[in-house]
């Protein structure tokens, strides 16, 4: 009884000290699973990857999970857990492939060849600065019949900077004060001597030829 009384107050203390350390990182003296990210000591993003048919609509019956997503952004690191294997597929129908995030769909449409279970698959994630998704792909090629299918592959793609503006660049001032004007790039030899070889072309063209003997 006393170690219960003891365990009960232990899981009890556990919550306030997560909450403690705020923006969803555990404490220093608290252990994390592997998945977690163990520099930041924050746990990876998860989510539920389902299927849905396009002419369900808004039916929540008809949308099946397929499996559970868990990311990491911050280090490029995820992981997949099937929840159902085998699923059955009606050949004529298109899919919506994707997660439900604050009661928003993210996800494309894709041919029912990809949830088939002979298939490789490959999720995409597209995440913002702060790690959190705002676009899913998914695609799938065919395996060889007899050969083992393996394990989802997930991508992750964060932004990156793009080309940025050269600012503050110092102005070069000719000694009276104005701005040098810029150089004329050279001309080659064609370019300045074009109207000569024109002229030349003509003059032969206009030449009368040699007469007949």
């Amino acid at each position: 009884m006393r170690f219960l009384s003891s365990l009960l107050v232990l899981l009890a203390a556990v919550p306030l000290s997560l909450s403690a350390a705020g923006d969803g990182m555990a404490p220093e003296n608290f252990p994390l699973p592997g998945d977690f990210d163990q520099q930041n000591r924050t746990p990876p993003q998860t989510y539920v990857l389902n299927s849905w048919p396009l002419s369900a609509g808004d039916n929540d019956k008809e949308r099946v999970p397929l499996g559970m997503i868990r990311y990491v952004a911050s280090t490029l690191s995820a992981s997949f857990t099937p929840m159902i294997q085998g699923q059955k597929v009606n050949q004529k129908e298109s899919y919506r492939v994707g997660v439900l995030k604050g009661g928003k769909w993210i996800g494309t449409v894709r041919d029912s060849k990809v949830l088939q279970s002979n298939v490789a698959s490959t999720i995409t994630l597209h995440v913002d600065e702060a790690g959190e998704i705002f676009h899913i792909e998914f695609d799938a090629v065919e395996i060889a019949k007899g050969e083992e299918k393996p394990e989802a592959e997930i991508i992750i793609i964060r932004p990156f900077p793009g080309a940025q503006p050269v600012l503050n660049k110092p102005v070069v001032l000719m000694p009276d004060g104005k701005m040098a004007a810029p150089k004329e790039e050279e001309k080659t030899f064609l370019q300045k001597y074009w109207w000569v070889l024109v002229a030349g072309a003509l003059l032969l063209a206009a030449a009368p030829g040699e007469p007949g003997k």
